[in-house]
């Protein structure tokens, strides 16, 4: 037992969150099954969780992410590898709407899905991929895993292990930030009756995962090798590393026997018609910049990468990096002069459009940079990331108003960004408009699944805030939402624990 915890802290979060299936993989497989014979898709994983189940576990672990910081909150990133999942997903059994897509701010390589069908990718894995079809294999690869329903499958394969015990595990995994010792002991607590228990599931439901996301793969009009290719790559790499293994392969073995069927399945489609965004280098390059710490080092990679070009000439994807870094140093006026050829050149590249927009903003020339996002807005109307940008300009900008009628006008926004709801209370403050300040403040927590700084924040409101009737009585219908919503997303025991414990800070 002592050997699986060990084993268990290695694949769980050591660093971040690998996910749910890598856990419950190396708990409950630490023996030499060989038998790589795929289960059945019709296992009836209902029995043992249900999909609303599946969904809170899902939505409890993106909470605790968000509350760390460990998700990168980057709505042109996130909505980039929104759009790679709904590409895939319109040539799967469910719909773009059943995945959910997080960028992970962290530097390793790996990628997990977590129960619900929430992803997450590693911002270390975009920039380690070297063409957006092996993206697109990592991604398909977790997709795969969800609308298998391999969690599920895995509980049932653990006699049953709980959803309640399978949110515990990750949710304290997370809370211990990775320490061996907190992994161990949620893991000791919440899965002590499976004893010695052996199980082949999980080296099965990663041939399955690779089955279904290679054909899916060349469904998409992605090139079906891409799996193959950085699985491969990952492979070669990893007699570089020693003991270092990349995350990805802890948590995704590579056998030779696996790498063989992945390349032989991907043969199947000899002729793909490969599509691939010329949005991909520039998100790769993003992803870079917001995963640095060390932003003085990144600006001299890439002033280095600019300098060794051999044939002298830009590499817009490098500019488009070096452009965003100096931006971030508050070398604005040069970020702008790079990045505005490229904007004339490519009038239908949003990466490069709101990036030159922000470099104006920064820079104080936020009337040209509010020129360039109506424009944007007009060109590309249902980005959430173009909306937020502007609603963010007309806020910084001193036009609250305008700000405030833009996002109201905007519902699926307010429903679906908490940084919209977000901008609407830093307007409502500017207008000593408490009330509406505490209930969008509110309303941004409900959409981070934080309950209890909501509940907090709104009792105190209603104790001590002058309000008029009509904003007591908004608030009191808002705060009987929150504490139903919070008993609903976790139990009413494990609620009052949150409430009490964040009322102490």
């Amino acid at each position: 037992m002592a050997r699986t915890l060990v084993m268990t802290a290695r694949c769980s979060i050591s660093r971040l969150l690998i996910g749910l299936l890598a856990c419950l993989t190396v708990v409950s497989t630490v023996a030499s099954a060989r038998d790589y014979q795929l289960p059945s898709i019709g296992q009836p994983a209902d029995a043992y969780m249900s999909p609303a189940e599946e969904d809170k576990i899902g939505r409890q672990v993106v909470a605790q992410l968000l509350e760390r910081s460990l998700i990168i909150e980057d709505v042109q990133l996130r909505e980039y590898l929104t759009s790679i999942g709904t590409r895939l997903a319109e040539h799967t059994s469910s719909d773009a709407s059943a995945f959910r897509f997080y960028p992970i701010d962290s530097s390793q390589i790996n990628a997990f899905a977590l129960p619900g069908g929430y992803i997450g990718i590693n911002a270390g894995l975009v920039t380690e991929t070297e063409t957006e079809s092996e993206l697109a294999g990592v991604v398909g690869h977790e997709m795969a895993h969800v609308t298998q329903r391999h969690i599920a499958r895995q509980i049932e394969a653990t006699s049953g292990m709980g959803w309640a015990t399978a949110a515990a595990i990750l949710v304290a995994a997370i809370a211990g930030g990775g320490d061996p010792d907190a992994i161990s002991a949620a893991v000791t607590a919440g899965v002590s009756n499976l004893g010695q228990q052996q199980t082949n599931y999980t080296r099965a439901h990663e041939f399955e995962a690779d089955r279904i996301g290679i054909r899916t793969l060349a469904a998409a009009d992605f090139n079906p090798d891409g799996m193959a290719s950085f699985f491969e790559k990952m492979q070669r790499r990893s007699r570089l590393y020693g003991n270092q293994l990349p995350e990805i392969l802890l948590s995704h073995p590579v056998s030779n026997t696996r790498m063989a069927e992945a390349e032989s399945r991907a043969k199947d489609y000899p002729s793909p018609s490969v599509r691939e965004s010329d949005a991909y280098p520039l998100m790769r390059e993003r992803a870079r910049v917001l995963m640095s710490r060390q932003l003085g080092e990144l600006v001299r990679y890439y002033e280095q990468r600019r300098a060794d070009a051999d044939d002298g000439q830009p590499n817009a994807a490098i500019d488009y990096g070096y452009a965003l870094a100096l931006s971030r140093i508050g070398r604005n006026a040069e970020a702008a002069q790079i990045l505005a050829p490229y904007v004339e050149q490519n009038p239908d590249s949003k990466a490069f459009t709101l990036a030159l927009a922000d470099a104006y903003s920064q820079a104080g020339d936020t009337g040209r940079a509010r020129d360039m996002l109506e424009a944007a807005r007009r060109q590309f109307p249902r980005s959430p990331a173009v909306k937020l940008d502007y609603a963010r300009l007309l806020v910084d900008g001193s036009d609250p108003e305008a700000a405030r009628a833009f996002l109201l006008q905007d519902r699926d926004l307010l429903g679906q960004s908490s940084e919209a709801q977000q901008m609407l209370a830093q307007v409502a403050g500017q207008q000593n408009n408490l009330g509406e300040a505490y209930y969008r403040q509110a309303k941004y927590y409900e959409l981070r699944g934080a309950f209890a700084p909501a509940i907090n924040q709104l009792r105190t409101a209603l104790q001590t805030a002058e309000l008029n009737a009509f904003d007591k009585a908004r608030l009191r219908a808002l705060l009987d939402q929150m504490v139903r919503a919070c008993h609903s997303a976790w139990s009413e025991r494990e609620c009052r624990e949150q409430v009490t414990a964040d009322a102490r800070y």
